[in-house]
């Protein structure tokens, strides 16, 4: 009987087949991972794998990621030449929570035009928006310095409204006429 224990020990071990149900779960599974990472061109591949499966929710859902992985891989490579180009997208990127992106848009087109007062002024919004109080601060003061009438704009402006509740400094300038 030893010999016979033997023989079943040195057998490989057989694995279970994996179910398509299981195996287009792992798929979506390895897909979100990619996604999280921002590795959409990645993703795509395991989304539409994951979409081909047998369960529809996964499916759909598969479906849905995929759309948004397709879009941001393939974006077309910006030819942004202008100040007003710069803001432009720098607004559209702000709006869209991007402030990374906004702030970075909104610095060149002020590079390009360093007296652009609309420029200033969305910049501070933008500062303000990402947390730096400072930076809100010292864009909006420069922005009132060539066009004083932004003051009045920013105190009309509920963004800027909430910002000044959040940010001391910032109430003291909209609050102030001779800053």
């Amino acid at each position: 009987m030893p010999a016979a224990n033997a023989a079943l020990q040195e057998r490989p071990a057989v694995q279970e087949p994996i179910s398509p149900g299981a195996k287009q779960l792992k798929t979506w599974e390895q897909a979100v991972r990619l996604f999280a990472e921002r590795r959409f061109a990645e993703a795509c591949g395991h989304f539409r794998e994951a979409a081909a499966g047998p369960d529809k929710q996964v499916a759909d859902k598969a479906r849905s990621y995929l759309q948004v992985c397709e879009r941001r891989s393939s974006r077309p490579d910006l030819q942004l030449h202008t100040a007003e180009d710069h803001f432009n997208y720098g607004v559209e990127r702000m709006n869209a929570r991007d402030m990374e992106a906004a702030r970075l848009h909104l610095g060149r087109a002020l590079g390009i035009e360093p007296e652009g007062d609309h420029i200033l002024f969305t910049l501070a919004l933008c500062c303000g928006l990402a947390g730096d109080g400072h930076g809100a601060c010292e864009n909006l003061k420069r922005a009132i310095s060539i066009e004083p009438r932004n003051r009045i704009l920013a105190r009309q402006d509920p963004e800027f409204s909430a910002l000044a509740a959040q940010f001391p400094a910032l109430r003291t300038l909209l609050g102030s006429e001779g800053a």
